[in-house]
């Protein structure tokens, strides 16, 4: 049986792409599509409640604040928000919040295109993956950064022991910017202290130097992110541990049956695409034990998935599991195995690439077409009802309706912190009046109080707002907006986001109330 072996530098094209696509350099129109396609849905998406808490925080915050106390309640080291936080006082409005994203996109494209090992098909199928082409890209969350940072790592891996000092500084800021890339480049510094051991490289000053940035980096993470006792973030219902690593896994690679659509039950879509994602997942894990990580790749899975299934996790998270599937595959290419194990890689790769694909053309299609949060149209009607009647009072109702607040010059609220306009971002704090995840009952308490508007996410009753509708009409309360807003994950419905607003005193029919 044949053996392939290819450098990290080789070329590994079909010959049917050079020539005169090639002569120009075949990445510059890849580049500039993948750039046009990431800010184009970037203008037309609208930041959902987790982006507009970033920004928030960050604008209403100095940096002690920000860094120091109130990062620590978002469950995340604060890098991200720094960037915000710098971002907004060089300028930017929220409005263009979707370029900071696309820049880091753009960046770990161009690195991925020029610098990666892989196929030129292969680079072209990862960057139209669903992690690549939209969700990271184009939602304004930390995770942007990691398109830049992981092949960037990916990059200086081979050189970490000659040249460490750059390689920890990249590793330091991965750890800063979530709670998963702290927990992988925690293993990563593990590593390259272990490699630099073994390599008698200790004595160089460089070594030392980069261990103790790696090691204040990370420090610095820890302290910023580390949890305090009053913290009111977490939700309590969780699903068993073996569903959550099933979704944990094919929500990163191929995750059911039909990319569009349930192909069977919930519980067949993720055995079907567990399965199918591990089995893709074969010809790599051939790959990087004939590159000889398989500790590293072991433990940056181990990490990964066991903190999901510890802590908290939402479907985006396994976008990290996906990229740091890249890191591997880009260090470990050049090993020696089999033709056939290398055909095998290949059309697994192309697989999970051509799945992942369609699913960020529709995501991103959809976008265009449709509202992901109605924050900005809502701010909109609050502006104007605020204009003709001053002294309003106007309660919020559920933490999705703070989309609104990037939109105004301060929080508008009058059951949150008494309508002060500073800070307009949401307290996790246990301590908090106003519950975030509010039930019927907090919806009744707010329409007791007899405010003038009520702006309500509909979402905390799964989009079902008949009931509110219902009730507050009998109570006074008339429909003055219905604003629908949905959340999408790889082209499919995720979760409502639609927010209603109510206005006393302008019912019309009113229909049956049922329980809330």
């Amino acid at each position: 049986m044949g053996v392939l072996s290819l450098s990290a530098d080789s070329d590994v094209r079909p010959v049917a792409t050079r020539g005169r696509f090639a002569a120009i350099g075949w990445q510059w129109p890849v580049l500039a599509l993948y750039a046009i396609w990431i800010v184009y849905v970037g203008y037309r998406h609208e930041h959902w409640f987790d982006e507009a808490q970033a920004w928030l925080l960050a604008r209403d915050s100095n940096l002690w604040q920000l860094l120091a106390e109130r990062i620590r309640y978002e469950g995340s080291p604060g890098l991200w928000h720094l960037i915000l936080w710098i971002a907004i006082r060089c300028g930017l409005s929220y409005d263009l919040f979707y370029l900071i994203p696309a820049g880091f996109a753009i960046a770990g494209a161009a690195l991925l295109l020029w610098r990666a090992p892989f196929p030129s098909w292969g680079r072209i199928l990862i960057l139209g993956s669903y992690f690549f082409g939209y969700q990271y890209a184009v939602l304004a969350r930390s995770y942007a950064v990691d398109l830049l940072l992981v092949p960037l790592a990916a990059l200086w891996f081979a050189d970490r022991t000659a040249r460490p000092l750059r390689y920890a500084v990249v590793i330091g800021l991965i750890a800063n910017l979530n709670a998963h890339g702290f927990l992988v480049a925690g293993m990563l510094g593990l590593e390259l202290l272990v490699r630099l051991v073994r390599a008698h490289q200790m004595k160089r000053g460089q070594a030392w130097r980069a261990l103790a940035i790696a090691a204040m980096l990370g420090l610095f993470a820890l302290v910023t992110a580390w949890q305090p006792a009053d913290n009111g973030f977490l939700p309590t219902e969780r699903e068993l541990p073996g569903y959550i690593l099933m979704d944990f896994v094919r929500n990163a690679f191929v995750d059911g049956a039909l990319p569009f659509g349930a192909g069977g039950s919930v519980r067949f879509e993720q055995l079907f695409g567990f399965e199918l994602s591990i089995l893709l997942l074969l010809p790599t894990v051939g790959l990087i034990r004939a590159a000889g990580h398989g500790l590293l790749a072991a433990a940056i899975a181990t990490v990964l998935t066991g903190f999901s299934v510890i802590t908290h996790v939402s479907p985006w998270h396994s976008g990290l599991l996906f990229l740091f599937w890249i890191f591997l595959l880009w260090i470990s290419w050049p090993a020696v195995i089999s033709l056939r194990l290398r055909r095998f890689l290949l059309a697994s790769i192309a697989i999970i690439g051509v799945w992942q694909g369609a699913q960020m053309i529709r995501a991103g299609l959809w976008d265009m077409d449709h509202v992901y949060s109605p924050g900005r149209q809502a701010a909109h009607i609050l502006a104007e009802y605020r204009a003709t009647h001053p002294d309003a009072h106007i309660a919020a109702y559920g933490f999705k309706t703070f989309a609104v607040q990037p939109w105004l010059p301060g929080n508008p609220f009058a059951n949150y912190h008494d309508a002060a306009p500073h800070p307009a971002f949401l307290s996790w704090k246990t301590s908090e009046r106003w519950k975030p995840f509010g039930n019927g009952r907090e919806f009744v308490a707010i329409i007791e109080s007899r405010p003038d508007l009520v702006v309500a996410s509909t979402s905390l009753q799964k989009g079902q707002s008949a009931e509110m509708e219902a009730y507050a009409c009998e109570a006074g309360y008339g429909i003055l907006r219905l604003l629908p807003g949905a959340m999408m994950w790889r082209g499919r419905w995720m979760q409502d986001d639609s927010i209603l607003i109510l206005a006393k005193g302008s019912r019309t029919g009113c229909p049956v109330a049922g329980r809330i």
